[in-house]
């Protein structure tokens, strides 16, 4: 091939390249439904307040669901030589209608046609995962009343510290889920307001009936400034970091089960369908779909930094790095949406071994502070009485016994405030002591879980 000729494959190629570095079509395609519900509206609002006629709305809204239903089909014929979806949906309505078609960008900016289109698409998908998180919470819900009297040895820095129940453990990822769908509601709240009227950037000149628009798409409210509106995306880095506290609880989560899934705790038994075996060792059951969920985590927190660092140096109003909005949070929705559903079905399946659980309490050192508060009790200083205790645990390491296989005399020889009533002290009498709000008694769990209804009917509710 001779100069001139690779002069001319270059200059194609860079052409490719460079058409494709400013395209946002392979991410804006996921959002023709809203970009066709938007214009459907717009063009109703344009006859309302006489720009088109009833016959010219009907053509453009006849066309538009035309071209809906191609899009959906797959017959949809998209020319890659315009840029976004926009300008293939506006095109293909000209091929349809004509000159009509062009009526329809009267008082509209792609700049707050592109922002409503985005609020309208993430505040469907914030439904989808608050329904989603709805049904996680069922799940825990269902395995902590079921499982209500399972004892267990609670951890702090992975240690055992003191005997608990199952169920409360499962019910503070109730917990803390529960804030996360809390989030997921306030970022609804902040998405569901409709930029579309305030043009480029400074507003328009036609009379547009902005609270008309607003009541079809089916918006809470109104922008309240048209620079704000088109140039701001903060509503988006609150769906990223509901996105990404979420995933980082249910990635904790996800921890805590691996770690109990292991041969050397034994504590769960994991549904075969979300264990993969090893390629070489046939004995292995691998919790991959935790891990990746898990390993998943980090992509969520990277497009939350991603956005934070694209906004921070934006003047007002539009610039063109505000094309790279959406793609982060859209994936980060995906990662999440799925994520719940694995979750929530994974657990669903999970059965737990009582025995494992309740001889790893046993055979520990779980109930020293039961044994430091009955010093305490008898009036010996608590800080005091934590040290003899702390003593004792120290001293019976070597021996293979723990404090509660101590005799009577074996403990007066400790402290003479020891009396025949430490014998009572066990697992059960340790957990049903523990009754404050919120703690580990059977009584306080049930609470828990009466409390957790009630929250998951007021959402039902809609309030």
């Amino acid at each position: 091939m001779n100069n001139k000729e690779n002069k001319k494959t270059s200059s194609v190629q860079g052409g490719e390249i460079f058409g494709d570095f400013t395209s946002s079509f392979e991410v804006d395609i996921q959002m023709f439904r809203e970009d066709i519900e938007v214009s459907v509206a717009y063009s109703k609002m344009l006859f309302k307040i006489k720009i088109i006629t009833e016959h010219e709305m009907k053509q453009i809204n006849s066309a538009l669901e035309e071209i809906k239903i191609e899009i959906e089909n797959n017959n949809f014929l998209w020319n890659s030589d315009l840029e976004d979806i926009h300008l293939n949906i506006e095109n293909a309505l000209y091929n349809k209608i004509g000159e009509v078609a062009g009526k329809l960008h009267f008082g509209r900016s792609r700049n707050d046609q592109v922002a409503t289109d985005t609020r309208l698409f993430f505040k469907r998908k914030i439904t989808d995962i608050k329904k989603q998180i709805h049904v996680l919470l069922k799940v825990l819900l269902v395995l902590s009343e079921k499982n209500i009297e399972i004892i267990m040895p609670g951890y702090t820095h992975l240690q055992k510290g003191q005997p608990i129940l199952l169920s409360q453990n499962l019910m503070s990822y109730f917990s803390i889920i529960s804030r996360d769908l809390k989030r997921f509601e306030n970022t609804f709240e902040n998405t569901d307001v409709m930029p579309l009227g305030s043009g480029a950037f400074g507003g328009v000149s036609i009379p547009i009936d902005r609270e008309f628009i607003a009541n079809e798409l089916g918006f809470n409210s109104l922008s309240k400034n048209s620079i704000d509106a088109v140039s701001s995306r903060d509503y988006i880095l609150d769906l990223l970091f509901s996105c990404t506290s979420l995933m980082t609880n249910l990635s904790r989560i996800c921890e805590e089960l691996i770690i109990w899934n292991s041969e050397e705790f034994g504590y769960i038994n994991l549904s075969d369908e979300f264990t993969t075996g090893s390629s070489i060792m046939p004995q292995k059951r691998n919790p991959d779909y935790l891990e990746l969920i898990r390993g998943k985590t980090g992509g969520v927190v990277g497009q939350l930094m991603s956005l934070i660092t694209t906004l921070k140096g934006l003047t007002f109003t539009y610039n063109r790095d505000l094309q790279e909005d959406r793609q982060g949070a859209m994936s980060s929705v995906i990662t999440v949406t799925n994520t719940l559903e694995v979750l929530s079905t994974l657990l669903s399946r999970t059965t737990f071994n009582k025995e494992k659980m309740l001889d790893n309490a046993i055979n520990s050192d779980v109930l020293a502070t039961d044994f430091a508060d009955y010093l305490a009790f008898k009036k010996t200083p608590f800080r005091e009485a934590y040290q003899i205790i702390k003593k004792i645990s120290d001293t019976l390491k070597n021996s293979n016994k723990y404090i509660h296989q101590l005799s009577l005399i074996e403990l007066k020889k400790i402290s003479p405030l020891f009396e025949k009533d430490v014998l009572e002290i066990n697992l059960k009498s340790s957990i049903e002591k523990r009754n404050s709000l919120g703690g580990t008694s059977p009584d306080s769990v049930k609470a828990q879980i009466l409390e957790g209804k009630k929250f998951l009917r007021t959402k039902e509710n809609g309030k």
